[in-house]
């Protein structure tokens, strides 16, 4: 018998909004750029004075912050931790699920989902304002199946394995970029070759940038910002190895991607002078602090000016050519598990929905 209920999202949790009140000397602020696909990236700690307005959100463990700017952006997070002495953005939604209806992981995965995400990323673009943003509100009106607890949890679990997997394959990709990022800096900084020439990134890259991608319609191929991948679009931009580099925002997200792809103009995309140097660059720039070289603007910025004047030290051709005989069989494996990764994720996110409203029975299941 299917004891699945639909209830409004708004009846099985609150949007909170306690202030932090404690006089603790550090403290650590989490912002909208602080939370990624279920995660929060931050847990530095720095002294609590003077701190921006928006900073004044509490939040406890199984609470869910979910951004209101842009949800297609996907800037939200489970909190699987204590959070003593965090503060959120007021920009951050902080979402606690009633524990007597449903499992706050349950709520996240509901949350979570792409097309919840659509959903509201819809209704975001509807409102009137400079960006997409949506409120407790929007949220509160979608609407939840919600088996009994005892099928929630069997659900969590399912979701938890496809999302073990992912997280695996993040952890292999650190480790591999790690190694070549050791190998490059073998073979370039600790043992340079005397006889390789001195000059500046710009005789390796030519520096341009994306264009507005707003009027294409949504396709395969994947449209990249300073946070990460924004989109999907039809067309691509640009279809060769590549090194992208932030020109606002978070300057020191610098990525390396090797298929087609489109970047907004806030976003330098790079075509390579010389063979095999691609992966060479991606590993010298990626070794820069871009952070600290920010042009005096108010928002964190790049030039093309301050990038092609870095100077480097041009390795020979044959050099770049071993550099890459090394590395790429790592990229490959990097590039591999990727795509199972996106494969798991469009099965959970398939998948989910049917087991939340019982098309696929787990009621018999005993964990």
């Amino acid at each position: 018998m299917n004891e699945t209920i639909y209830m409004p999202v708004g009846e099985v949790c609150s949007s909170i909004s306690d202030t932090y009140r404690e006089k603790k000397n550090m403290v650590t602020l989490i912002n909208t750029s602080d939370v990624l696909e279920g995660r929060v990236l931050n847990h530095e700690r720095v002294p609590n004075s003077n701190l921006k307005g928006q900073f004044k959100k509490t939040f406890q463990r199984d609470d869910i912050l979910y951004s209101e700017i842009r949800p297609q952006n996907r800037r939200f997070a489970y909190v699987d931790f204590s959070p003593i002495d965090y503060i959120a953005s007021t920009k951050l939604m902080v979402i606690r699920a009633k524990k007597d209806v449903v499992s706050p992981k349950y709520l996240y995965y509901f949350l979570k989902n792409s097309s919840t995400v659509a959903e509201l990323q819809l209704l975001a673009e509807t409102r009137s304002g400079t960006f997409p943003q949506i409120t407790f509100s929007e949220v509160a009106n979608l609407t939840i199946p919600v088996p009994p607890l005892a099928v929630q949890e069997v659900i969590v679990q399912t979701m938890q394995c496809l999302e073990d997997k992912t997280i695996c394959n993040e952890q292999i990709n650190d480790n591999l970029q790690q190694q070549a990022q050791a190998i490059y800096s073998s073979m370039f900084i600790d043992n340079p070759d005397p006889a390789w020439s001195h000059g500046h990134l710009s005789d390796l890259i030519t520096v341009k940038y994306g264009k507005d991608h707003k009027k294409l319609a949504d396709g395969i191929y994947p449209v990249y910002g300073s946070g990460g991948i924004m989109r999907y679009v039809e067309r691509p931009l640009y279809n060769k190895e590549s090194v992208l580099i932030p020109r606002k925002g978070t300057l020191n997200n610098v990525m390396y991607v090797n298929q087609p792809f489109w970047s907004v103009d806030t976003m330098f995309y790079t075509e390579m002078k010389l063979p095999n140097v691609a992966k060479f660059v991606y590993h010298f720039v990626k070794a820069k602090d871009l952070a600290s070289m920010n042009a005096g603007s108010s928002v964190p910025s790049m030039t093309t000016d301050i990038l092609n004047a870095m100077e480097v030290v041009i390795p020979s051709a044959s050099a770049l050519e071993e550099f890459e005989s090394l590395v790429a069989p790592m990229y490959e494996a990097m590039e591999a598990n990727d795509v199972q990764s996106k494969a798991l994720s469009q099965m959970r996110d398939t998948l989910l929905p049917k087991l939340m409203s019982g098309e696929i029975d787990v009621s018999d299941i005993q964990l």
